[in-house]
């Protein structure tokens, strides 16, 4: 079989397929010849159809095994090569730029963001920084200030939930989403879930498993909206600071502290965490 293999590969000129790929196109290119003689030269009571259903099944199982290894083997290409692109983004606290993500992989980056972690938190934030990331670079938005606002809001666990009722891991309330919802969908966008060529398995380290997608959905659609809320308070605001007050204050009373002219910010006890959060996630960039 292995000489088979050689020679039809040399006939054919596959210089570009990888040797998996390549072995395992002739096994079925043989087995179908294999079909053929079976087909002309013996008789049917010789071969039984169980044994050619096995012939066939083992094929068609092999053929998938090797489809499914290739798809991983481009995913984890990507991830180590590719890079986060922030080229549109408007900087949050204390980074001069986001060079950082033009000098490391997708997944050197994940993973230098992640030793700047406590390691207590690092074990929990690390279901999440690649949704992170990737939410925060379709919108582009600071993928750091979002991290520090998601440590401040809820500790990395989507199971948080505030006595005022703010859920997920962005601690969004339940009337804040809906608006935030309908007001993007209004516009005639379509949040990254719900777009035709989603693939849940890009936005998390691992496999999801089908019994767990819906909830994975959520956590996904809990981090975008609150990405696309903090985007349009940095818009009305113009600044950081503010914005991540009117997240946690909410943009009414920062509004009107501003038209007050009074200060906004100052003993902030949210605001200097997002900052110290922030400070803390940067520290091995």
């Amino acid at each position: 079989m292995e000489n088979f293999i050689q020679l039809t590969c040399s006939e054919l000129s596959f210089k570009s397929l990888s040797s998996k790929s390549v072995k395992a196109f002739i096994t079925l290119l043989a087995l179908s010849c294999l079909f053929v003689v079976i087909g002309l030269n013996l008789k049917p009571h010789l071969i039984s159809y169980p044994e050619l259903s096995s012939v066939m099944k083992l094929s068609t199982d092999l053929n998938d095994k090797v489809e499914l290894k290739e798809k991983l083997d481009v995913k984890d290409i990507i991830d180590k090569t590719m890079n986060y692109s922030y080229s549109d983004t408007r900087l949050g606290f204390y980074l001069e730029n986001l060079s950082f993500f033009d000098s490391y992989s997708k997944l050197d980056a994940e993973t230098k963001i992640l030793t700047g972690l406590p390691r207590y938190l690092s074990k929990k934030a690390k279901s999440y920084v690649r949704a992170v990331l990737k939410l925060s670079e379709a919108h582009q938005v600071d993928p750091i200030w979002i991290l520090s606002v998601m440590w401040t809001e809820s500790n990395f666990d989507f199971s948080a939930k505030s006595w005022a009722g703010a859920r997920g891991l962005m601690q969004i309330m339940p009337e804040t989403r809906k608006f935030i919802y309908k007001v993007y969908r209004s516009k005639g966008n379509k949040l990254l879930v719900e777009k035709d060529n989603f693939n849940i398995d890009e936005y998390f380290p691992y496999k999801v498993k089908k019994m767990d997608k819906q909830s994975h959905v959520r956590k996904l659609m809990n981090i975008e909206l609150g990405i696309i809320y903090l985007k349009s308070l940095l818009k009305t605001f113009n600044s950081h600071k503010y914005a991540t007050v009117a997240y946690n204050m909410g943009p009414g009373w920062t509004r009107g502290r501003l038209r007050r002219k009074l200060p906004v910010g100052q003993k902030n006890q949210y605001l200097d965490k997002v900052r110290k959060a922030y400070k803390q996630i940067i520290r091995k960039i």
